[in-house]
């Protein structure tokens, strides 16, 4: 009777240790599952390598005339200054126009589709004209924009005329202040006089121009201003004509 007990009992022991053994070895099984990556097939395959093309075709189109953009819509904020609802208009306007100088030719035209949906415009304006009662903080506002623009744009270069010498040696004056308001920003500059500004840019090779000359302009109304971002001077009649581009466009 002790032997048939004693046998009853390795037996229920013998079938407890398989049926642990055979949980274990499944839990083995469901972990080793649940830890290999998943393969994808078919169409979901597909689709997951369409969203990894649609990425990287993201990331490119994101460019350097991005971060210029960027760049120079935080420095018009960063000069001290409370900038009104106009000067805000003028700001937007300017930026439209210079669009092409700073992301320079080649790029803008890579890219003119997307720049232009994300600055709400049907084409590149290439001009700007300003009329304002005095008073209305055109050359702050011409100041600021033309600082921001140098800080931010690698090998920028900006031609400014005025109506008299006093006149352009007042705002470049404006614009050299603006610039020493910024952090670091006078250690920036590498050369200064009455008619230019030269910045250092983010390389050796990079110098940052602002020249700021005097014109001699008949018979225009005192409160008129002009941008263009044209390479060349202007000849239509204007209190300040001011020409853009980038050494490297």
């Amino acid at each position: 009777m002790r032997l048939a007990t004693a046998s009853a009992v390795d037996h229920d022991e013998s079938v407890a240790c398989v049926s642990m053994k055979k949980a274990l070895h499944e839990l083995i099984v469901e972990t080793r599952a649940a830890a290999r990556p998943s393969r994808v097939r078919g169409p979901e395959l597909k689709l997951d390598a369409h969203v990894r093309k649609m990425s990287r075709v993201t990331a490119i189109s994101r460019s350097k005339g991005d971060v210029y953009v960027k760049e120079l819509l935080r420095y018009l904020d960063s000069f001290g200054m409370d900038r009104t609802a106009s000067q805000r208009e003028f700001h937007t306007a300017f930026l439209s126009a210079t669009l092409p100088h700073i992301y320079g030719s080649a790029e803008f035209e890579r890219n003119r589709t997307r720049i232009l949906r994300e600055h709400n415009l049907q084409k590149p304006r290439h001009e700007v004209l300003v009329v304002t009662p005095r008073r209305w903080g055109k050359t702050t506002s011409v100041a600021m924009f033309v600082a921001a623009l140098v800080l931010s744009t690698a090998d920028m270069w900006v031609s400014i005329f005025s109506t008299g010498q006093r006149a352009s040696s007042s705002l470049l004056e404006a614009i050299y202040k603006m610039v020493c308001a910024t952090p670091n920003g006078s250690q920036r500059v590498l050369r200064r006089n009455q008619e230019q500004l030269y910045l250092n840019g983010d390389g050796p090779d990079d110098t940052r121009r602002v020249y700021s000359y005097p014109s001699s302009v008949q018979g225009v109304p005192p409160t008129l201003m002009r941008i263009t971002t044209s390479a060349y001077t202007v000849s239509a009649p204007a209190l300040r004509s001011i020409v853009c581009r980038r050494l490297s466009s």
